[in-house]
């Protein structure tokens, strides 16, 4: 059975548990007996060199539990403490099992970004025909203190995912009806993010930002989804990314278009966390015996594009003609 537990942020997670009695006659500590509940997330997406689990624990004290939050051994599992692993089941049920080691490490971006913290990873390929179950065990007794269902991941069952734009054709806006894109729908996805990746020159460097499309539910039996980019929302969105950075930038002509997706436990997750923001509900969780995700992802299914030389002339529709008048500095 999956829990439903909340949780206050995704990259930092503090379980405070409380206890409020009405009756005067029975005497209690606020502080009921310790249960170790740990807190887990990990993502697959056979597309990453390295696959990272992150593992840390709840926990339950007296006085602030920010004060707790900030000292390590509340929240951390100390190294060698406990074993993580990825079982690997294939068609016929046989398992594979994935070791994971641990390390200290610093990410800028992406999955867990930040510093000088405890993750646990594997550079094993994850192979898309088979499913994966993530198991956490103390490493003194074995014990296995949280485990999840196994996951399949998310396969592209068309040779070329994206249709449109084609091959041949380039990244245009056809008027206000802007960029169409379409492609294939993929086996487990749930939820689709078409991103496009805008290139620029900058004192020599070349840069980028991404800008997010609308996300697009699959579910309703079609082979093939689209979505329209319209020019207004791309030129609104690049303003917005770029417009306190006062730098001459200058345009390379090509982009790349992005079509990432989730299946349903990350979609679930991800659309409790923003419920429970709003109105205090509690997030989705699949961790059998503690709290988190584990799913699957895909990131890196793109195709570069050259850029319409429309989108940089002087006309309304331009690029730089718009941008320039917002004083973004093309």
């Amino acid at each position: 059975m999956k829990k439903i537990i909340s949780i206050f942020n995704f990259q930092f997670f503090i379980l405070a548990v409380g206890l409020l009695l009405t009756s005067c006659e029975v005497d209690f500590s606020p502080n009921a007996a310790w249960k170790e509940v740990p807190v887990v997330h990990c993502l697959l997406d056979q597309d990453d060199d390295t696959t990272w689990v992150r593992v840390e624990k709840c926990f339950l004290g007296e006085g602030n539990i920010y004060t707790y939050g900030a000292v390590s051994d509340s929240i951390n599992y100390p190294k060698d403490s406990i074993i993580v692993r990825l079982l690997a089941f294939d068609y016929w049920g046989r398992c594979d099992t994935i070791p994971f080691t641990y390390t200290i490490t610093s990410r800028r971006d992406g999955q867990f970004a930040s510093v000088n913290q405890p993750l646990y990873y594997s550079t094993e390929s994850l192979d898309g025909n088979k499913s994966y179950q993530l198991e956490v065990l103390h490493a003194s007794s074995g014990r296995i203190i949280a485990s999840t269902d196994r996951v399949p991941l998310i396969r592209q069952t068309a040779e070329k995912l994206i249709r449109e734009p084609s091959n041949n054709d380039i990244f245009r806006f056809v008027g206000r009806y802007g960029c169409h894109m379409v492609w294939d729908v993929m086996e487990n996805a749930r939820l689709y993010q078409p991103l496009v990746r805008f290139y620029y020159a900058e004192n020599g460097d070349t840069l980028h930002v991404d800008l997010k499309c609308a996300s697009i539910p699959s579910g309703n039996g079609s082979s093939i989804l689209s979505c329209n980019y319209s020019r207004d929302a791309f030129l609104s969105e690049l303003y917005t990314q770029l417009k306190d950075d006062p730098n001459p930038k200058q345009y390379l002509k090509t982009v790349d278009i992005f079509i990432t997706a989730c299946d349903e436990n990350l979609n679930t997750y991800l659309t409790s966390l923003s419920s429970s923001s709003d109105n205090g509900r509690e997030a989705y969780s699949n961790i059998h015996g503690g709290v988190g995700i584990f799913a699957a992802r895909r990131t890196h299914l793109y195709r570069n594009y050259r850029a319409d030389s429309s989108i940089i002339s002087g006309s309304g529709y331009g690029l730089v003609y718009y941008l320039d008048s917002l004083d973004i500095g093309f």
